[in-house]
């Protein structure tokens, strides 16, 4: 009979992270987060159809609640990954590397929500607008981080997601960016084996 999985913030908001390798992204986590903290849309819906007006303070303590949850249950969340996918079961290295990865996503997520909400309110609204167009428009560019420099996803000549996609892109040498590449040489190095 199979296990129940536990009830952490990464199971109930279906993230791809049970796919292993492939990992969730940046853009993939930020908009689960806004899902979380309103699953209708806090200035979106899933349609582009604006929501009701909110104060910015109270939807950010609605994000950073939910990023908290994903923080506080990320220890169980891996364990629980760990033990359930063969290629991770017994190799130390790769967990290790998971788990910084997975570290360095939270938080470049959590600067990420943090400077756009203390910018201007369109900049904030933005950066929610751009994760449905994004999944709306481009599946590709929605699961798949672009590496540095690749020709990026046609924006609406708006300053606000000019902002925002400056935010949810990943940079160069970034933590996330370094922990991937560093995913991807192992697995390499485990299929030449």
């Amino acid at each position: 009979m199979a296990r129940l999985a536990p009830n952490t913030w990464w199971h109930r908001n279906h993230l791809s992270c049970w796919n292993y390798p492939t990992l969730p992204t940046k853009k993939e986590l930020i908009y689960r987060v806004f899902r979380a903290a309103y699953p209708e849309g806090a200035f979106v819906d899933d349609n582009l159809t604006l929501t009701e007006l909110r104060d910015k303070d109270v939807i950010w303590n609605r994000l950073a609640v939910q990023i908290n949850g994903a923080t506080d249950s990320l220890h169980l969340f891996l364990n629980v990954l760990f033990e359930e996918e063969p290629r991770l079961r017994t190799d130390q290295e790769k967990q290790k590397v998971l788990h910084d990865y997975y570290v360095a996503l939270l938080n470049e997520a959590r600067n990420a929500l943090f400077i756009s909400q203390n910018g201007r309110y369109l900049e904030f609204r933005c950066m929610e607008e751009l994760l449905v167009r994004y999944r709306k428009a481009d599946m590709k560019t929605w699961m798949n981080e672009p590496e540095p420099g690749q020709p990026r996803f046609q924006l609406p000549r708006v300053e606000g997601f000019q902002f925002a996609q400056e935010h949810l892109d990943l940079q160069l040498g970034s933590n996330v960016t370094i922990q991937m590449h560093r995913l991807h040489r192992l697995h390499e190095l485990e299929s030449t084996e």
